[in-house]
């Protein structure tokens, strides 16, 4: 079906409420959400599989589930398919032609939809994705030369939500994937790919890897002697926006867990100025972690950043903001690497 169709939008009249006949999509290969799904649906009715025709509220900014007491076909905007096997339901995304089967994504994840039995209206409620099922996990080997260029490997695995962060760059020309990595990794300057493969598992919890070979000139900056480059050029966190009187609860969508670690070879005869860095905060929205040490002409970076979702008391707001800021500061730390006293 992914193979043959691609979707349209259909919202005006009947036309946003009714599919058009499956015959119809065999025929022209596109439909929209509800006539994707009403084909899908046919082609499973044809191999003797039940699956149900669910109506959902689709964001993947705010999680808006269906009345529990009340649900109706207003409330929702968007049609995904149930197959109702037992111990193992399983919920399709029709109007995708990437999306692996079985997987939902934040744009329908973990809510209340309403599924059209043959015996009527029943509420389900799909699948969630945690902070412990969205992770980004990356491990880095960078080089750095006395004229402050750099060189290595960056390997980067998405699982869960994150999944897509990399689909971008998925089916372009190699000219069109080093535009988006530059764009990507921007903290990097002068960036070059020297090569880049992406590979993609598409199973129920899909799993991207992005291996990249780079290099930066003049990555370190160099003055009087020393040279100058940031830990963390490659996973940053800004500061967000502070609002004084706040009124209504804090509210976070979508967790997520992002693992940085990154090994820095160091020029012959320079040592870092630096200490040992541990960066720890604990709070019920997310946890933070950072260390660097200094071993033996290298440099360990580990970073660690989880966020929980859920909806929390708006006397936590100062927290938050005081976590993201914290957060922010400790990912543009920078370090300063001297000359060794030679005898």
């Amino acid at each position: 079906m992914q193979g043959k169709t691609r979707y349209i939008s259909v919202q005006v009249g009947i036309g946003g409420y009714q599919p058009f006949p499956a015959t119809d999509v065999d025929r022209l290969s596109y439909g929209d959400c509800k006539a994707l799904v009403n084909y899908t649906q046919a082609l499973f009715k044809a191999a003797d599989i039940p699956s149900w025709y669910c109506v959902v509220e689709g964001d993947s900014y705010e999680k808006i589930s269906l009345m529990k007491d009340f649900a109706s076909m207003s409330q929702g905007n968007h049609i995904i398919l149930c197959l109702p096997i037992k111990n193992d339901t399983t919920f399709l995304e029709c109007t995708s032609q990437k999306i692996p089967f079985g997987f939902l994504g934040d744009f329908t994840d973990d809510r209340n939809v309403l599924a059209c039995t043959p015996g009527g209206g029943k509420l389900l409620h799909t699948p969630k994705y945690t902070s412990h099922d969205n992770i980004q996990l990356r491990k880095a080997g960078f080089t750095i030369d006395t004229t402050g260029a750099l060189s290595g490997d960056m390997v980067t695995v998405y699982r869960g939500t994150q999944y897509d962060n990399p689909d971008e760059l998925v089916n372009e020309p190699f000219s069109e994937q080093k535009k988006i990595l530059q764009k990507m990794y921007a903290n990097i300057n002068n960036l070059s790919i020297q090569k880049l493969d992406i590979k993609q598992d598409k199973k129920q919890m899909p799993v991207a890897t992005e291996t990249i070979n780079l290099s930066a000139r003049d990555f370190a900056s160099a003055d009087n002697g020393k040279l100058y480059f940031s830990l963390n050029p490659v996973n940053r966190h800004r500061n967000i926006r502070e609002v004084h009187n706040r009124v209504n609860p804090v509210y976070i969508n979508s967790g997520y867990t992002d693992e940085d670690e990154i090994i820095y070879t160091l020029p012959a005869g320079y040592r870092p100025e630096m200490e040992a860095l541990n960066v720890n905060l604990d709070k019920p929205f997310g946890k933070f972690k950072m260390t660097a040490v200094a071993d033996n002409g290298k440099i360990i970076y580990k970073r660690r950043l989880e966020l929980i979702d859920g909806t929390y008391s708006k006397e936590s707001y100062d927290d938050l903001v005081d976590f993201y800021q914290k957060v922010a500061g400790a990912d543009v730390y920078n370090v300063v690497l001297v000359k060794k006293q030679t005898n």
